[in-house]
Formats: structure tokens, sequence, C-alpha cells
């Protein structure tokens, strides 16, 4: 089942994240913070929060807002699914339920950013079968050999201009 997520999950939360081995101990710090500071006030300003739960067992969750100062675009910050529970399409699940929502709030696009090493191999393969697009990289971005790798997916359909 996918629900909001609450502060009570904060700790199991940076646990899964952690036991993903893709996430630094500094990414972990900067995901505390980010979960702090949502459950204090940005829930207010559309950031959401998602998780997976079964039985009463947090199984993964991700975490996006709207971009500021552009129309309707929107980043996806987080994405994790516990290790055990990975192959299983939970995060297609949660994803088609972020682009189903990011749709209803009459979005545009979704951005991810990822790392370009290899250990991210499979997370770049993730986002390219759920039709996003390698729209950007950058090579150093995280650090020296560490690579961004920006994504794009289009939300809902373009608009036409109006003809004056």
């Amino acid at each position: 089942m996918i629900r909001p997520v609450s502060d009570s999950d904060t700790e199991s939360i940076i646990a899964l994240t952690a036991g993903t081995g893709f996430f630094k101990p500094l990414e972990l710090t900067a995901l505390e913070e980010v979960l702090h500071d949502y459950h204090e006030s940005n829930h207010e300003h559309e950031h959401r929060a998602i998780a997976w739960e079964e039985q009463g067992e947090l199984l993964g969750y991700m975490y996006y807002a709207p971009a500021p100062m552009t129309d309707r675009s929107w980043y996806l910050y987080w994405l994790a699914v516990a290790t055990g529970q990975q192959g299983r399409g939970l995060g297609g699940k949660l994803l088609a339920f972020v682009e189903a929502d990011i749709r209803a709030a009459k979005g545009r696009f979704l951005f991810i950013e990822t790392s370009a090493t290899d250990h991210y191999a499979p997370t770049r393969q993730f986002y390219l079968k759920h039709d996003y697009q390698l729209v950007a990289s950058i090579a150093d971005f995280y650090a020296d050999g560490d690579g961004l790798a920006v994504f794009a997916k289009r939300i809902s359909p373009k608009e036409s201009a109006s003809v004056r």
C-alpha cells in the first residue's frame, strides 16, 4: 500500500536507504535533514513523501517536489526500495504513483538526478526502462570520477500555444 510518510518513519527510511549500499554517509545526513524539514514545514509547500508499506513494514519510499522557479516542473529527490525487495516492481509502482500525482497537480516534467558511476548503472537502467531520457551529464560533478546524469520525462502533454 502506498501512503504518506509520517515523522515516525524517519528512522526506518534512513535505515532502508543505508541498507541499499548506494548512498554515502553525507547523503544519509542530508536525507535526515530533508525529512525533518518536510515534517516541519515543506509539506505545506507541495513537497511530497510517500512510502510503500506491506504488513506494517516500510519497503520503499519516494520524495519529490516542484522545481523552484519553473512552470510546473518537478524533481524526484529520493527513491529507495529495501534491498531484499528490489526486483519486485515496487520502484516502478512508486514511480507510476508519483507520475500520476504530478499529472494530477498539472505538472509538466519530472527530473531526476543520479550518479554516472558504474555502481549506479542499475539505477540509470531503471529510469530508461520507465521511459525517462538522459538529457544531461556532467563529468566529475559529485566528485572526481563521479559524474551527474540527469533524466527527464514529460508527464503531461504539451499545451498548444495560443495564436494571437
